[in-house]
């Protein structure tokens, strides 16, 4: 997802933090688990000849089932919670940015936090 160019990143995070999320919650309980991962341009590593990417936010939505899953999609894209949230996400982010994908994560075992 992009930020809107008019509307100041921080601004647009705290709309998406405080505002948005609670309402996707609210319209979407089958959501389990749903993170948000922002930008931060001072900390890349981008190739000399590479563009930045064309978004500020990832987002992580996780589901109990495959089930949950299309409950989702099918909200999103014929249900009326799909459009209250589209509408409510164009006071921050640019409209037509946001791409869906269903991936497989594979974790490599992490060392014991002391």
């Amino acid at each position: 997802m992009k930020i809107r160019e008019d509307i100041d990143a921080h601004e647009a995070r705290r709309m998406y933090e405080e505002q948005h999320v609670p309402l996707v919650m609210h319209l979407m309980p089958m959501i389990r688990d749903y993170r948000r991962n922002y930008l931060d341009r001072t900390r890349a590593l981008m190739p000399a000849s590479g563009d930045w990417p064309d978004f500020d936010v990832l987002t992580e939505l996780f589901f109990d089932s495959d089930a949950d899953l299309g409950t989702f999609l099918n909200c999103m894209r014929e249900g009326d919670e799909g459009r209250r949230l589209r509408a409510d996400s164009a006071r921050f982010l640019e409209a037509g940015t946001t791409r869906v994908f269903a991936v497989e994560e594979t974790v490599a075992a992490a060392r014991p936090v002391s």
